[in-house]
């Protein structure tokens, strides 16, 4: 297979964190635009091309486009797909590609869709059922074990609140809670347990280097990759809480720059459940609310409710993905006591609905 993504920290993920071997898969290759992976799979005939839509020189829907239209590659194609490029994601569908990802990766879910793809390669009766289009649910492969409500997301995001707080303590309260939540959620499964730990491993890479304001694609030399975890289930704790406290310390700076803007932020990412509003922030903090509105705006980027509503769907996203727990449901776990505005800021961020998300 051939890997096709304009991000270094991508394609660090997927050679780190995928078991490509497992399923019958080797990375034969890697571009990082269009044009280069044009070459490659001329050179190098792979069988599957995962491929960024956005990228320069040459975008992922044109790859596609040319492969199968122009060189009639016998190549099979999955896209990459980040928050802004769902509109693009029907037309790659047109070319007959086999499945869809989001970033950032979601290992589970790239496992269930290699075993479903070696499935249907190695039927016996030779059918080419892989050429038609097949979407994988992301809800049905994202899990393949039961897990314990939703009490793994919680203490995922317990941990990433800790690191942008910047408190050792509660760092390393959250990093055991988490270790200890794997191993009731996966029943000593400690392969499982494994790649989920190095999936948050690697989402609190990418969320660091996001507070940053730094552009993953840009940093090829970055020090914050994340560590291989030891076969050990009783290291993954010292392993976690270390990492994450190398990650809180990068974000010092950003902490400092930003000032109550960061604290309001941290706020918002803790509570967003709850009703918020500016004005009760602004008088525990000690800030006039317009004064603090306008400082949040310049440092954040957003103002405070669009960065609620973000900070809301965000957390929906890995709701309706990894949980079965229904629409309705997931809008009040978030904040929303009325669906249909749930609905409406969840498209308006994320560009579908969240049944079309949940569905796949």
């Amino acid at each position: 297979m051939l890997i096709v993504d304009d991000e270094p920290l991508v394609l660090e993920g997927f050679r780190f964190m995928v078991d490509w071997e497992s399923y019958g898969f080797r990375i034969c290759g890697e571009a990082f635009d269009g044009k280069e992976a044009l070459e490659q799979i001329q050179q190098l005939n792979p069988d599957l091309v995962v491929t960024d839509i956005s990228m320069p020189v040459m975008d992922g829907l044109q790859l596609i486009e040319h492969c199968t239209k122009v060189l009639h590659a016998p190549c099979r194609f999955v896209i990459l797909s980040g928050h802004d490029e769902f509109s693009d994601v029907h037309t790659a569908l047109t070319y007959g590609v086999m499945d869809y990802w989001l970033k950032p990766i979601d290992v589970m879910e790239i496992h269930a869709a290699l075993e479903k793809f070696r499935s249907e390669w190695s039927r016996s009766d030779g059918e080419a059922a892989a050429d038609t289009l097949v979407i994988t649910s992301p809800l049905e492969a994202a899990w393949t074990v039961p897990i314990a409500e939703d009490s793994l997301i919680e203490a995922e995001d317990r941990l990433l609140v800790a690191i942008q707080s910047g408190d050792t303590a509660s760092i390393e309260e959250a990093s055991e809670r988490l270790c200890r939540q794997l191993a009731l959620s996966f029943d000593g499964d400690e392969e499982t347990g494994k790649v989920y730990l190095s999936n948050v491993l690697l989402e609190v890479t990418w969320k660091a280097l996001e507070e940053e304001g730094l552009d993953s694609g840009t940093m090829v030399d970055h020090d914050l990759s994340p560590p291989i975890l030891p076969s050990r289930t009783d290291s993954w704790h010292g392993v976690l809480t270390a990492f994450a406290c190398k990650a809180s310390e990068r974000l010092a700076p950003k902490r400092s720059e930003t000032g109550p803007a960061w604290e309001v932020a941290r706020i918002i990412r803790e509570r967003y459940s709850e009703p918020l509003q500016l004005k009760t922030i602004a008088r525990n903090l000690h800030f006039q609310p317009a004064y603090l509105g306008q400082l949040f705006k310049k440092q954040m980027g957003l103002n405070f409710i669009d960065y609620v509503h973000r900070t809301r769907v965000e957390a929906a996203r890995k709701l309706l993905r990894r949980t079965n727990l229904n629409i309705a449901d997931v809008a009040r776990r978030v904040g929303y006591e009325n669906p249909e505005q749930f609905a409406a800021k969840f498209k308006q961020w994320m560009g579908m609905t969240p049944s079309q998300y949940k569905s796949g």
